[in-house]
């Protein structure tokens, strides 16, 4: 096994894990910095596990939080998961594109990338300098994810957790 295979799947294994989390407790008695801060991580580890056999450098790919937008504009070749979603190459990239913003509002949840800005950990200042706490925030992201696009978006990152192997290997 090569090193980036070992770190693909060690990856891919926490990504697994923190969805597994996430899908336990996506439930409105949990509060939404939690649930969201779960499935943020679990799109960045399944971003990396895929980015991890490309072009990028490891070092590049561990030292980063974006990664869930890139492995969606990377995932769409695979013609596995063309041929797993029964769409051409260019549905595909049409049906992602409307996804994206929705993915990149996921990304950006992760502490480093929101900068002083709402994410699902640590608190920040809002505009006129008050301190707000994570668990006191309602993450407009919530509602966004009811959507049709939002459901959708979960409905695939489920899938390709799942069948990543059949997927992208």
């Amino acid at each position: 096994m090569t090193n980036l295979h070992a770190w693909q799947l060690a990856f891919l294994k926490q990504a697994r894990a923190d969805w597994e989390t996430y899908q336990r407790i996506d439930d409105p008695t949990w509060p939404m910095c939690h649930r969201l801060h779960f499935l943020q991580m679990a799109t960045e580890k399944l971003g990396k596990a895929l980015l991890v056999t490309g072009d990028m450098p490891l070092e590049r790919i561990t030292h980063t939080h974006a990664a869930f937008v890139k492995f969606l504009r990377v995932a769409l070749n695979s013609h596995n998961l063309q041929n797993g979603l029964r769409m051409t190459y260019s549905q595909v990239r049409a049906h992602f594109n409307r996804l994206l913003p929705i993915a990149g509002e996921i990304e950006m949840l992760a502490p480093t990338l929101a900068q002083d800005g709402p994410n699902p950990e640590y608190p920040w200042p809002d505009r006129a300098g008050q301190i707000l706490a994570p668990i006191d925030y309602s993450f407009p992201l919530m509602k966004r994810l009811k959507s049709p696009q939002g459901a959708q978006l979960l409905r695939h990152l489920g899938y390709f957790i799942a069948e990543f192997e059949k997927l992208f290997f």
